[in-house]
């Protein structure tokens, strides 16, 4: 049987309002999500803007307790007395050669007594194998691998065998460290001037050797330890300790007679207690 007009048009009109029904559906639907993400984004603002006003923190407690202060950088920044520290500490550690390991510390944190250095064995720049203080050779790390290899053979045969008996000590003092000068972004130049001094045990007379040298100095990244320095080995833990700073030397020469240098004092090295 045929529907007629008048059921037609009913099913027609029922048709049209489902459809105005479902439309209206997804259109609440959609401004009730508009409105959830209005205010989400509202707190999200009002939370930036609290975290705005907050001061940038100063300081960082480390692991043993110390609090040092901080400041934010960029990852080529650094402050320039941290380059004339690293430059100093390194260029210590390399050149001033006795027959004492660095003094460890116990489980309390008391230095413990120095043993004596048995110096690391190299290959010299003749070929012949010598060594070197291991202070000397922890502080080679310090320098770029491609600089580091001619540095370390230059060190086998600068230093003298009685170094490992005793007899023989070498001290190198600053008598100035020029401010970093930036050639380019995350490097850095700076002068140093010294002198190594030589002595003989038992013996007044010593030997001065004037040491002075241009230093070029690069931002780099710091790895972490493996294991958070619990598997780490102590040869790793040293040379990471001494690496802290994000820097490497990239060069080291001559200082050019003429070169003008400020006579502003060195910063002064850590001892073995500051370390």
């Amino acid at each position: 049987m045929t529907p007629s007009p008048k059921a037609l048009k009913l099913n027609r009109l029922r048709q049209d309002k489902r459809k105005r029904d479902s439309i209206a559906l997804i259109v609440l639907t959609a401004l009730g999500l508009a409105a959830t993400s209005l205010i989400v984004q509202l707190f999200l603002f009002l939370a930036y803007a609290q975290l705005a006003r907050k001061p940038a923190p100063s300081l960082v407690q480390l692991n043993n307790g110390e609090a040092i202060n901080v400041q934010a950088m960029g990852s080529l920044e650094r402050d320039p007395a941290v380059i004339q520290r690293f430059v100093t500490d390194s260029l210590i550690l390399l050149m001033s050669w006795h027959n004492n390991l660095p003094a460890g510390r116990d489980d309390y944190g008391n230095l413990g007594e120095p043993l004596k250095d048995p110096g690391i064995e190299v290959t010299g720049g003749n070929g012949e194998r010598r060594r070197i203080t291991t202070s000397a050779f922890q502080a080679s790390f310090t320098f770029s691998e491609g600089f580091r290899q001619e540095l370390v053979q230059l060190l086998a045969e600068m230093t003298p065998e009685a170094v490992f008996t005793g007899k023989v000590q070498s001290l190198l003092m600053f008598q100035a460290v020029t401010q970093p000068k930036l050639i380019e972004p995350g490097k850095w130049s700076l002068s140093v001037v010294g002198y190594l001094v030589q002595s003989k045990t038992g013996s007044a007379d010593t030997q001065r050797i004037p040491f002075n040298k241009e230093v070029i100095v690069r931002a780099v990244d710091t790895p972490s330890l493996p294991g958070g320095g619990e598997l780490a080995s102590p040869l790793e833990t040293a040379i990471s300790g001494i690496r802290q700073a994000g820097l490497e030397i990239e060069l080291m020469r001559d200082l050019e007679p003429s070169a003008p240098v400020a006579p502003s004092p060195a910063p002064q090295p850590r001892t073995q207690e500051d370390s």
